[in-house]
């Protein structure tokens, strides 16, 4: 008995310092090892964003977008990324290729090993269409995040993390902007396949530097099952408040009412 006791905790723990992110929206500190790789697929829908009434209101988005992940040393790993979206609403309907982004995370303090692990994000991007109405335009982002990630102990089923992020926005013909970002989510390992969680989001953007434009804050729950070297997350977030509302006390121009994420994981 004592024997299956210890085999069952000495599994739990490892699922629980595996390098897998319970979140649909927030990094984790941990990087993958040197040598291996990650594919991510996520797929997010967007609902809710109709304004007026009747069938020209109509509005669908759902944005795929597919993830190669790297592991260059024990402490760092380089992401690329290509972006796809599907709308279909009164102006537009149909597929369209988004964008890439190429990212760099190196780990600065391992959650294993410190009560804080950090870690720090570098994102060079360009988008060929607008994410909101499809609309083509050239624009080039280059974002950064300060990444925490606390385990609450050895053993503890507990997981937070906190990304803040600052994003400096180019678009061709347009307004230069920046954007700053925090995401936050509290996970608990149910056992060792399965985890929950909730996670918060906030934004806010200005444009040639200190004109405000928007912002939103989104909660939701989110649930993660992963067995071996696959993961399949789910995430939900309703927006609780946006500036400059135009939709109740939401802002449904630049962020949804309601978002639900799907991602996909294998590590090999």
């Amino acid at each position: 008995m004592r024997l299956a006791s210890l085999a069952s905790l000495t599994l739990l723990t490892a699922a629980a310092t595996a390098c897998d992110n319970p979140f649909g929206y927030s990094y984790i500190a941990e990087t993958l090892k040197p040598g291996k790789f990650e594919f991510e697929q996520y797929v997010t829908g967007r609902f809710g964003k109709d304004l007026g009434a009747g069938y020209d209101a109509r509005y669908r988005g759902f944005d795929l977008r597919s993830e190669f992940e790297f592991g260059l040393s024990a402490n760092e790993q380089l992401e690329v990324e290509l972006d796809q979206t599907y709308l279909d609403s009164a102006d537009r309907e149909g597929l369209r290729f988004r964008g890439v982004n190429v990212e760099y995370v190196r780990m600065l303090a391992d959650p294993d090993r410190n009560a804080w692990g950090r870690a720090l994000y570098l994102e060079l991007g360009y988008s060929q269409s607008s994410l909101h109405d499809g609309h083509l335009r050239d624009r080039w982002t280059i974002e950064s995040k300060y990444i925490f990630q606390h385990n609450f102990g050895e053993n503890s089923p507990w997981m937070y993390v906190a990304n803040f992020g600052l994003e400096a926005l180019h678009t061709q013909g347009g307004e230069d902007a920046f954007e700053l970002s925090l995401s936050q989510g509290i996970s608990y390992q149910l056992n060792k396949d399965w985890t929950v969680g909730l996670e918060a989001v906030a934004a806010a953007e200005w444009t040639e530097g200190a004109d405000f434009e928007e912002s939103g804050i989104q909660v939701g729950p989110c649930l993660n099952y992963r067995k071996d070297r696959f993961s399949v997350a789910f995430s939900c977030l309703a927006q609780l408040t946006g500036a400059p509302a135009n939709k109740g006390s939401l802002n449904v121009s630049e962020y949804s009412p309601y978002e639900a994420r799907l991602k996909f994981s294998y590590e090999f």
